[in-house]
């Protein structure tokens, strides 16, 4: 990939509801356009995402959606729903001039990106989905449970007294506490949440949450408000819409990348085959890894973009 040097823009788009959707522009005005979708819910876009593409070729759009990442009000759970983060982002294609662009997206981003060209076809000219979490009950659940390390995050969080007998409940009381707790039950249940999804990808965890600094607890607080939010609901889409959306895509003959890692704990490589099931003319690529956007997912990335080049 060329070494040339990164041009980059930031600014913020305002929503007819007063939200403030922090963009970052990455390459030429005239490049091939991309759309980058973040996962999470609520992590927003972080400077790695500019690493899987071409800086001389491609226009990189990054958005942080609804209340993640830079975007305002942070951790804003008003009107923050799929049809309202769809919405968003036909407006930035609107303001920025971009009639058709190709939409890369990972995890809770790939998700994103079946619903949006799904519901906007004519704006999409490919995709690339990493590690796509399909929504169903059984995908949110599995979360939960009280394994992968889960069980520290659910010991720490537990009220006294309280009992937890299901993922659901788990769910629903981490929700609430991220929500309507004091400042050092959000505290403790995000960096929990933290450590916990720390461990489930196989990363070292961070030091205890009475070292942390108090903006980056208050960063994680806003990050996993929204990730229960959207959870506790299957983002209001569920895998029977999505397995839809595919279809519909699918018969539309949009080319599709699917890339799974085979030791992914996060999203099952069962969702990959039921994707390819439902777009049979999908491109589906195993990767030896397993949920991050790193090494070799990494390069899998960067590959399946620069294959999708589209005539604009």
């Amino acid at each position: 990939m060329p070494d040339a040097p990164m041009t980059s823009d930031r600014f913020f788009l305002r929503t007819p509801d007063a939200q403030r959707m922090h963009v970052r522009l990455i390459g030429p005005a005239d490049g091939e356009p991309w759309l980058v979708l973040h996962g999470g819910p609520g992590s927003g876009c972080s400077d790695a995402m500019a690493g899987w593409f071409d800086h001389e070729r491609h226009r990189v759009v990054m958005p942080d959606q609804r209340g993640a990442g830079r975007s305002t009000p942070a951790g804003g759970l008003r009107r923050n729903n799929v049809g309202a983060l769809l919405a968003d982002l036909e407006q930035l294609r609107r303001t920025l001039g971009i009639e058709r662009w190709g939409v890369v997206g990972g995890s809770w981003g790939a998700a994103l990106a079946l619903a949006y060209a799904a519901q906007c076809p004519d704006a999409v000219a490919a995709l690339v989905l990493r590690g796509t979490f399909l929504t169903g009950r059984d995908d949110v659940f599995a979360l939960f449970a009280p394994r992968h390390g889960r069980r520290r995050m659910l010991q720490c969080v537990k009220p006294r007294g309280e009992r937890l007998p299901d993922p659901r409940a788990r769910l629903l009381t981490v929700s609430r506490l991220l929500q309507s707790g004091t400042t050092v039950q959000k505290w403790n249940t995000a960096a929990a949440w933290r450590a916990s999804e720390q461990a489930l990808l196989g990363l070292s965890p961070r030091l205890h949450c009475r070292r942390q600094s108090r903006r980056g607890l208050d960063a994680a607080v806003n990050k996993y408000r929204i990730q229960a939010h959207y959870l506790r609901n299957r983002a209001r889409l569920g895998k029977p819409a999505l397995l839809q959306a595919a279809r519909r895509i699918a018969a539309r003959g949009l080319p599709v990348t699917v890339l799974h890692g085979r030791a992914d704990a996060v999203c099952r490589p069962a969702n990959a085959l039921r994707l390819q099931a439902a777009m049979p003319g999908a491109r589906l690529e195993w990767v030896a890894g397993g949920h991050l956007a790193s090494g070799v997912m990494r390069d899998a990335l960067a590959a399946a973009i620069r294959a999708a080049g589209w005539q604009r």
